[in-house]
């Protein structure tokens, strides 16, 4: 069982004492909330902190986006609008196009930084401002 909707460590901290087996961190878009918290500003803090899965969502537009999650210590990062936005406009092409798209800027942003793989990514490869 996931628990979606965290942006605190101490709700993370909270489901994982009562059995979640991971955790979703997500505002949810911040369409509900707009000045919420990014998931991403709590996502070292987190990763730090729990040894459970850790998915994100809420807002990845960019491969480099990904990477810099999968950076902080996300095990995935999960995609909603950018796949929708293809799956209107092309219905299962589009969703394969916006997938593939996001795949390529990933591997790009990979070879920029010189990580030879996703598997391999981790805090040394990114500068967290304080």
């Amino acid at each position: 069982m996931l628990v979606k909707g965290i942006v605190r460590l101490e709700d993370a901290q909270s489901a994982i004492q009562c059995g979640a087996d991971g955790v979703i961190l997500s505002n949810h878009g911040g369409r509900q909330l707009d000045c919420s918290i990014s998931p991403m500003e709590a996502l070292y803090d987190i990763s730090s902190s729990i040894h459970q899965p850790i998915f994100i969502d809420s807002g990845f537009r960019r491969g480099s986006d990904i990477v810099k999650a999968l950076c902080l210590g996300a095990n995935m990062v999960c995609l909603g609008r950018a796949t929708l936005y293809g799956l209107a406009a092309k219905g299962e092409v589009g969703v394969n196009e916006v997938i593939a798209l996001l795949k390529q800027d990933v591997d790009r942003t990979l070879a920029q930084i010189g990580c030879p793989s996703v598997k391999q990514l981790n805090t040394r490869y990114i500068t967290r401002s304080s």
